[in-house]
């Protein structure tokens, strides 16, 4: 059997993994924004209170 050649077992494995992968990748969008509107209010804050 050569590597390339699965079973049915071994390919809903793969493709399940496959999709959670997906799912977080579309969570990576959301949470960077929140990251940005993080990092902003902290330069905000800096720049307000500490200048």
């Amino acid at each position: 059997m050569s590597p390339i050649d699965m079973n049915s077992e071994q390919y809903d494995e793969i493709q399940r993994e496959i999709d959670a992968n997906k799912r977080w990748e579309y969570r990576l969008l959301p949470y960077a924004g929140i990251a940005l509107v993080v990092l902003a209010a902290i330069v905000v804050v800096r720049t307000v209170f500490l200048s």
